[in-house]
């Protein structure tokens, strides 16, 4: 893999958004998660392991 040599690091952009707002926006990720069984950690029955 090939990194673009000019790129500098911590190279991104940031915004504050307003609180309301990223309150409903985690309401709406809960929800996702929930409607699609997704669960983090060891109690998912579907683990992907990536070997090299």
């Amino acid at each position: 893999m090939e990194f673009d040599q000019e790129a500098r690091k911590f190279n991104f952009s940031a915004k504050p958004i307003p609180k309301d707002d990223n309150q409903a926006g985690g309401l709406i990720l809960k929800s996702y998660y929930a409607k699609n069984h997704i669960v983090d950690g060891l109690n998912d029955g579907f683990i992907v392991k990536i070997v090299t």
